[in-house]
């Protein structure tokens, strides 16, 4: 093969509504191959900051950048390009309307700031979840980072249920394209009446051209049906861009030369040549329950995900033999459940623990958890903090992790009861890590 569910609940209900936003064949394992010449890709792989939370007022890119934890014997640019990737479950509009935070509360789009009375005060000591207000101009913030050098290329999205009116538009002022997959049997929609929820993928339109997509298990007659069910997910096959008129990579070229030859010979990126490398970008959120028979469904969803996956690129890709596949998503999973293990042993390996495990260093040290939050509604209660959202890439194929985002732990965040609050504007926080992707032969 290449590479080695809904979630929520669908109970009847009634909910607050949330409008429209108000702009403020298969195969088994090909194996690993070699790296080899091809095309530049001028970023290099050195280390950079990234500003993926910012405190309450703070612009990205201010006092709160974060380091990338970054492997110095992975910094070789010959015979690979790079690719900055983030995962993202933003937390739907719908959901924060409807659940309930300790460290937050959604204001009534009509709420007077100003209003002193003792009610607002001890709201606005509270992170506003109300999306059209500040929240979804928060999202944005850390999706791009304010900092070209840490930007991602690719974006991996859930909870979407403001694509159209939010996400897309804004991300295309920053040089983003993007594809939407929505939720078949989306919460949002079903529960609460408002626009259902999805996955998206958005990618840099000067990085990526997008050659084909693909929704597994869309539409389907039952939302559990085993046959059918890979999750919410959307798989994305891309070719990277080869820029004209510069020389391709060689042993002797430096990251240093590349960024010279960027400053004297700019270049516009040339698409559409079919010698050009290919890497499919999966995005996928699986079933939430956290019981036994989530975990089997979880199982389940990831095993129909990677013949998908195997259809899909073994199909359509110019060289299937040679194609990247990065896999980035909420996989309400920890690292030792069963479905993570099963992408394991299909060789996809996660930037975060294999940084850790290079370096030899505990993986806390650069990710404690990827969700942490207090319910105290009647949706779902109590706490949790753990590790659920993963960045996995082909490793058996070539490809190797530069570096990922250092995460937050507890005394980062400015609330004692998690997310999402000031700086963190969902309950799962951005990962992000720098992809080495070996270059197609010619």
């Amino acid at each position: 093969m290449v590479m080695g569910s809904s979630t929520g609940d669908d109970d009847d209900g009634v909910g607050r509504e949330t409008g429209k936003m108000e702009r403020p064949k298969d195969r088994d394992d090909v194996g690993q191959r070699d790296g080899a010449d091809g095309y530049e890709d001028g970023d290099g792989v050195r280390t950079t900051t990234a500003s993926m939370s910012m405190e309450e007022g703070d612009s990205a890119g201010g006092d709160s950048a974060r380091r990338h934890v970054f492997d110095p014997s992975r910094d070789d640019a010959s015979g690979y390009a790079t690719l900055q990737v983030m995962q993202f479950n933003v937390l739907a509009d719908a959901l924060a309307a409807n659940d309930s935070f300790a460290s937050a509360y959604y204001g009534e789009d009509d709420e007077d700031d100003d209003d002193d009375d003792d009610a607002n005060q001890r709201e606005r000591r509270l992170y506003n979840l109300n999306f059209a207000k500040s929240r979804g101009a928060d999202l944005i913030r850390a999706i791009t980072t304010g900092d070209a050098s840490s930007s991602p290329d690719v974006v991996c999205a859930q909870e979407v249920d403001h694509y159209y009116d939010w996400f897309e538009p804004e991300l295309r002022k920053h040089g983003y394209a993007g594809i939407f997959k929505e939720d078949q049997w989306s919460p949002c929609s079903r529960k609460f009446g408002g626009a259902p929820d999805g996955v998206a993928i958005f990618y840099k339109l000067d990085k990526l051209e997008l050659v084909g997509s693909h929704a597994p298990g869309t539409p389907r007659a039952r939302k559990d049906d085993p046959m059918f069910d890979a999750g919410k997910t959307l798989m994305a096959r891309f070719r990277m861009k080869q820029q004209r008129g510069r020389s391709l990579l060689n042993v002797n070229t430096t990251v240093g030369s590349l960024i010279g030859g960027l400053i004297r010979n700019p270049a516009k990126p040339v698409f559409s040549g079919a010698d050009l490398q290919e890497v499919v970008v999966v995005n996928t959120h699986l079933e939430s329950a956290k019981t036994v028979d989530g975990i089997i469904t979880r199982l389940e969803q990831t095993k129909e995900l990677c013949r998908h996956l195997n259809a899909f690129a073994t199909n359509l890709c110019v060289d299937v033999d040679n194609v990247q596949i990065i896999l980035a998503g909420d996989l309400n999973a920890t690292p030792n459940e069963a479905c993570v293990v099963h992408l394991r042993g299909r060789g996809m390996r996660s930037a975060y623990e294999d940084i850790s495990s290079t370096l030899q260093v505990d993986e806390k040290a650069v990710n404690t958890f990827t969700t942490w939050k207090t319910r105290t509604g009647l949706f779902k209660t109590g706490e949790v903090k753990h590790t659920i959202d993963y960045i996995l890439y082909s490793a058996h194929r070539g490809s190797k992790v530069v570096s990922v985002a250092k995460l937050p732990d507890e005394k980062d965040i400015p609330s004692e009861t998690g997310l999402p609050t000031f700086g963190f504007p969902s309950d799962h926080l951005p990962i992000q890590a720098r992809i080495a992707i070996p270059l197609r032969r010619r």
